[in-house]
C-alpha cells in the first residue's frame, strides 16, 4: 500500500516476514489434523471475522500457532509441534512489532484449552487425539488455583472465543479468505504503523494521507452498514440525522452523528486499537474519541465552506484535536473531495467571518490542494488545517466517515459533546416547529438547514 505520504508498514521487513512465514505454513501439517498449518490459521481467522470479533482477536486467530514454525530450533513435542509454542509465538509477534494485545492473546490460547478441559467435561471428551496428546505436554488440565487466576484475566472471554475458533478450524478443503486479505489488517495493527518520513510530513504540514487503511472487503462491509444506517428512521433521543435543502421541494440527508452505540462495526473502526494507536503516534500521547459523523454528500449535496475546526472545538476547553477522514466512496473533484490549504503547520487561528468560516481574503491568499482518495483510504488532519469541499456534481454519493480525537489528558468527553449539541443544535426530528437554529460552533461551514420543517 505505498503512498506519497502515509505508507503503512505493510512493507516493513518484520511484517513481510510474518506474512511469508504464514504462507510457508501451507507446506506444514497441523500436528495430526487433516489440514495444513496455513489452512488452520486461515480458517480460524475466517471464523473470527464471521463472528464479528475485534481486530486483535482476528489477528490472534490468524497467528495463534505461529510459534510452531517460527523457530525451527525450538524443542518439539515428539511429532506434535513445538514445546510452549504459545509463548514462542507471543515473543515472536512482539519482536515483529505487533500489538501487545494480539501477542498476549496468542499466549493464552493454550491455557484456554487447559481451562476448558478442567471445567467442562464435555469439552475434554471432544478433544481430538492430537489435541489430547499435546495437552499432556502443555501441563494437563488446570488446577483450581490456576482456574481462579485465569478467570480474572481481562482477556479471559477473548481467550475462550479464540480457543473455540481454534478447535473448529480443522475442516479439509474449507472455503475461506486468502492470506492477502489480511495484509491491511496486519499493517494497521502494528505498534508504530507510520514510518519516520510520514511523521515528518505530519509535523510539517498537520495532515497525512494514508492509503489502504482498510481493504476492499472491509470497506464494502462498511458501505453496506452505511446503507443500512442511511435508512434508519428519524428517532428522538438516539442517532442524530441532519438534512440540507437542495431545492424548495427536496431535502437531502447531509449527516449522521452519535451512532457508534448502534453500530458495532463503525464503533470498532472509530474506537478500536488500530486508530487509537495511530492517534497516540500522532498526538505523542494517548487520545480519546471526541465525536463521529458520516457526511453523505448525496448527488446534488452542497459543499463545505473554507474553515478551520479549532474555533468550533472550544466547548470543553480542549487543547487540540485530530480528525480522521475514512473514505467509504472514492472522492473526486466532481463529487466534492476534501481540499486542504497548502501551508506550513502552525497552531494559528486565521481570520474568520461572523459564522466562523474563513474570510475571503484568507482564502484568496491560500493555495488549495485537492486530496483524491480511494475507498479505504484514511486522511488525518489537525484542527488548525484549513479545509473545504465543493458540491457533489456526480450521480453517486460521496460518503466519508469523520472521527475526531482529543488528548486523553483532557478527558473522555464524547457523551458530553453530543448532549450539548443535541440541546443547542438538535437533529431535525427534535426541532421545534417554526424555530430557527443558529449554526454556531456546531455547524461551521456546513450546508445543513438551520430551520425546522
Amino acid at each position: 500500500m505505498p503512498s506519497e505520504q502515509g505508507n503503512l508498514k505493510s512493507s516493513h521487513a518484520g511484517l513481510e516476514r510474518l506474512i511469508a512465514l504464514l504462507a510457508r505454513g501451507q507446506a506444514n501439517d497441523y500436528v495430526g489434523e487433516p489440514v495444513s498449518q496455513l489452512e488452520h490459521a486461515l480458517q480460524a481467522a475466517f471464523l473470527a471475522r464471521r463472528a464479528g470479533a475485534s481486530e486483535s482477536e482476528v489477528i490472534a486467530a490468524l497467528c495463534h500457532d505461529i510459534g510452531h514454525w517460527c523457530d525451527p530450533e525450538s524443542p518439539q513435542m515428539s511429532e506434535l509441534g513445538t514445546v510452549e509454542h504459545e509463548k514462542i509465538g507471543q515473543c515472536y509477534l512482539k519482536r515483529l512489532g505487533m500489538a501487545d494485545e494480539v501477542a498476549d492473546l496468542v499466549a493464552m490460547h493454550v491455557d484456554a484449552k487447559r481451562y476448558q478441559a478442567a471445567v467442562r467435561p464435555r469439552y475434554f471428551d471432544k478433544l481430538s487425539d492430537a489435541s489430547m496428546a499435546t495437552l499432556v505436554y502443555q501441563g494437563g488440565v488446570m488446577r483450581s488455583d490456576e482456574i481462579e487466576k485465569f478467570e480474572q484475566h481481562p482477556m479471559f472471554d477473548s481467550a475462550l472465543r479464540l480457543r473455540a475458533w481454534d478447535e473448529a478450524a480443522k475442516v479439509p478443503d474449507a472455503t475461506v479468505d486468502g492470506l492477502e486479505t489480511y495484509r491491511a489488517l496486519l499493517a494497521r495493527n502494528v505498534r508504530a504503523p507510520l514510518e519516520e518520513a510520514d511523521l515528518l510530513h505530519w509535523k510539517a504540514r498537520g495532515w497525512l494521507h494514508i492509503k489502504g487503511w482498510l481493504d476492499e472487503k472491509e470497506i464494502l462491509s462498511l458501505r453496506l452498514e452505511s446503507d443500512r444506517m442511511q435508512a434508519w428512521p428519524d428517532v428522538q433521543g438516539r442517532w442524530m440525522k441532519y438534512y440540507e435543502t437542495a431545492s424548495e421541494s427536496r431535502r437531502l440527508l447531509c449527516r449522521l452523528e452519535n451512532f457508534l452505540q448502534y453500530s458495532r462495526r463503525f464503533d470498532q473502526v472509530c474506537r478500536g486499537f488500530a486508530v487509537l494507536n495511530l492517534m497516540e503516534q500522532l498526538f505523542g500521547e494517548p487520545a480519546f474519541l471526541f465525536k463521529e459523523k458520516i457526511n453523505f454528500k448525496l448527488p446534488g449535496g452542497g459543499g463545505f465552506s473554507p474553515h478551520q475546526d479549532a474555533p468550533a472545538f472550544t466547548t470543553f476547553e480542549q487543547r487540540y484535536h485530530v480528525t480522521a477522514m475514512l473514505s467509504l466512496d472514492a472522492t473526486t473533484k466532481e463529487n466534492g473531495c476534501l481540499e486542504i490549504a497548502d501551508w506550513t503547520r502552525s497552531r494559528e487561528l486565521l481570520d474568520t467571518a461572523s459564522d466562523l468560516t474563513l474570510t475571503d481574503r484568507v482564502c484568496d491568499e491560500m493555495k488549495w490542494q485537492s486530496i483524491l482518495t480511494q475507498p479505504g483510504d484514511l486522511l488525518v488532519f489537525d484542527s488548525y488545517v484549513p479545509h473545504r469541499s465543493s458540491a457533489n456534481r456526480s450521480e453517486h454519493p460521496r460518503r466519508v466517515l469523520y472521527s475526531t480525537y482529543s488528548s486523553a489528558a483532557d478527558g473522555d468527553l464524547r457523551d458530553h459533546y453530543f448532549e450539548r449539541k443535541r440541546a443547542l443544535f438538535p437533529p431535525d426530528i427534535e426541532r421545534q416547529p417554526g424555530q430557527s437554529y443558529e449554526s454556531g460552533i456546531y455547524n461551521v461551514g456546513n450546508p445543513i438547514s438551520v430551520s425546522s420543517v
